[in-house]
Order: structure tokens, then C-alpha cells, then sequence
């Protein structure tokens, strides 16, 4: 099992196009149009992302938009049986938005379906019968196509993704997951503040290569919350794309005014020195502002992490940034407290700006 892309819905899908282009360094595939809805489609490496925007009140993207401000509306896997998911999600109940159908082109022969995951997450499914198939291409009837190479990134793939869901609600979705999609629990998290919290399950395919992890707020004023509150309900909160050199595509980033969350110095401070790190590397982290973490069993195994601020109109979704060294799994707990008041300070400031 493989993400094959994340599907945004948004009321301008050029304009976030534009924005992921110029600030991150994705390449422009194409895009289309049909009756009621514009799509753009931008790569790098492995990583596809797809933005659609409504041209009539009759698209999909409306009906959503309708409910919820910007974000991720699909997550597109690639599977090795489309029949037994479909099965599954009739079996659970959930809304199947399109039956298995076979579509053939120049790229390759596959089928493909849709289904209703949580809430308002749609996940459309792709299995291949032919491995050689395009990664974006399969169901999107590209109208142009472009290449745009950008060298300069080491940006691979897509890492993993995080689903924001309501107060009580994180054991059920983390059940309905598992029914679906097989996933097991890679590791859990009660993080806590002096304000707030958050628990959290970290759940990953049997290969591997799928990492989807699911958070639920403790408290009121917990930053969960917060994002239920302005998303009008659950949702992805984040999506992490996967950097072989993450101190390079960092710099290159800031470079173009990219704004990442403010990380205090004091954090730097208390790191273990026993990291495997070269003093230069230790003076960038620090002055980029990433996050580090290893396993203390093995410290050249390293976890490197970096958060923009909220993209969208509403302070709701937002990009990290991740290397794993020596192949390192999971995510250090450490890592996961120091984002969480990262977004917790944004979120006092953000509160006190408009007051």
C-alpha cells in the first residue's frame, strides 16, 4: 500500500498551485477542467498533490467548501486488492462514492474506486496492473502536461499525514482504520501542557510505507480543538513530505520567505549533545529552527523535523518537513511536545493579534 497523492479542495486551485510551486519547489504536471470543477497537479519525486476549485455549485469542491474551509478532501491510495477495501467499507457502513471501475490509457491499465473514510475524508483507490503505472496521472484526465524540473530540492515523497478528530472520538477512528485498511498502531502520546494536551496513535500499514497518524484534543483549549472548531469539524491537520538533505531544502525554503513555527533557543540548549550531529549541522538546526530526535539505542538514527505556519485562509493546515537518517522510524516524543507548543505559542498569538 502507497499514497498516491493528497487531494486538496480550495476556492482557487491556481493560486495554491502557484503557492506550493514557488515556495516548496513542486514541478507543474498540468491540469483540467469538466463540468463543474478545476483541477491542477504538481509533483516531486513521489510526492503528487492535487488542488481542485469549484466552477459551479454542483462540484464535489463546493459541497465540501460548503462545510469547511480549505484542506485536504482526499487521500488517494494505491492497494493490491480494490475489491476487499470496497467490501470492507460495505461491510463498516461507509458511503461507497464510486464502484470499482477499469480505466485504460496510454500509461497503463487499472481500476479504480472512492469511498467515504472519516467524516468528510474521501479516499480514492487505485490498483494497478501494471506497477509501471504514473504516479498522479490515473483518473485525472490531464488537459496539458508541463515539465518544470527544480534540481534543487531533495524532497521525495510523501511521509505520512495527520487527522485531526473530535474529543472522544480517536479510539473509533483509529478502529475504523484498522477494519479498512489493516493499519496497526506504531506508537501513542499523551502530551501534555500547563493549558492543554492532546493523545495521539501513530498507525502504519503492513509494508511500511503508509503512515497515518490520529490526534484527538484533551481539553477545550487544546490546539485540536482549536482546528475542529475553525474546520467545522475533523480533518487532516498535516501533511509531511520527506527530505533526503532537510538542513539544504530548509535554507532554500527560508530563502524564499517561507514561514516556518518559532522554535525557543532553550530548546536547542537542553538537546542531547550525544546526537550525531557535525558542529555545522548543529549550528543550522538551531538557526533554522528544526527539530531533532534519535534513537538513543542507535544516535546515527536519526529524526529531523520542520513545520510551516498555517497555509489556508483559516489557521487550520500546515506542512512539515522530515528526514530520517539511518532510517529511522516513528516519530521522538520529544519532537512531538516541541510541535505542540510550537502551534500552542502561535495559537496565543495568533488570539491575542485579534483582540
Amino acid at each position: 500500500m502507497k499514497i498516491d497523492r493528497i487531494h486538496f479542495y480550495t476556492r482557487d486551485a491556481a493560486k495554491i498551485k502557484d503557492w506550493f510551486t514557488r515556495n516548496v519547489g513542486f514541478n507543474v504536471i498540468g491540469n483540467s477542467n469538466n463540468q463543474h470543477t478545476h483541477t491542477e497537479v504538481i509533483s516531486l519525486n513521489s510526492a503528487c498533490l492535487v488542488f481542485s476549485s469549484p466552477l459551479t455549485k454542483n462540484s464535489p469542491v463546493a459541497s465540501y467548501l460548503n462545510s469547511h474551509p480549505s484542506g485536504v478532501g482526499d487521500i488517494t491510495f494505491r492497494v493490491k486488492d480494490i475489491q476487499s477495501i470496497v467490501d470492507r467499507a460495505y461491510d463498516l457502513g461507509l458511503n461507497i462514492l464510486q464502484d470499482p471501475q477499469t480505466y485504460k490509457s496510454d500509461r497503463g491499465i487499472f481500476r479504480a474506486a472512492q469511498i467515504q473514510g472519516w467524516k468528510s475524508l474521501r479516499h480514492t483507490l487505485i490498483e494497478e496492473t501494471d506497477n509501471n503505472l504514473d504516479y498522479c496521472f490515473s483518473t485525472l484526465n490531464l488537459e496539458s502536461q508541463q515539465a518544470i524540473s527544480n534540481s534543487s530540492s531533495q524532497i521525495t515523497d510523501i511521509d505520512h499525514v495527520v487527522l485531526n478528530v473530535a474529543a472522544g472520538k480517536l479510539n473509533s477512528a483509529v478502529k475504523l482504520y484498522q477494519d479498512l485498511f489493516g493499519f496497526k498502531i506504531q506508537q501513542s502520546f499523551n502530551i501534555q501542557t500547563p493549558t492543554s494536551g492532546l493523545y495521539s496513535q501513530a498507525l502504519i500499514d503492513d509494508s511500511g510505507a503508509v503512515q497515518f497518524n490520529i490526534n484527538e484534543p484533551t481539553s477545550n483549549t487544546s490546539q485540536i480543538q482549536e482546528f475542529i472548531d475553525l474546520n467545522h469539524g475533523s480533518g487532516i491537520q498535516h501533511l509531511a513530505l520527506r527530505s533526503q538533505n532537510l538542513i539544504a531544502d530548509v535554507q532554500r525554503m527560508q530563502d524564499k520567505d517561507l514561514a516556518f513555527l518559532t522554535i525557543p533557543q532553550i530548546y536547542y540548549n537542553q538537546l542531547d549533545r550525544g546526537i550525531n550531529l557535525s558542529p555545522q549541522e548543529w549550528q543550522a538546526i538551531a538557526r533554522e529552527q528544526i527539530l531533532v530526535d534519535c534513537d538513543r539505542n542507535n544516535p546515527r538514527s536519526l529524526l529531523m523535523q520542520i513545520f510551516t505556519q498555517p497555509i489556508f485562509e483559516q489557521p487550520t493546515f500546515f506542512l512539515e518537513f522530515i528526514e530520517r537518517r539511518q532510517q529511522a522510524q516513528g516519530f521522538g516524543k520529544g519532537n512531538f511536545k516541541a510541535l505542540f507548543e510550537a502551534v500552542e505559542r502561535e495559537q496565543i498569538m495568533s488570539n491575542s493579534a485579534t483582540q
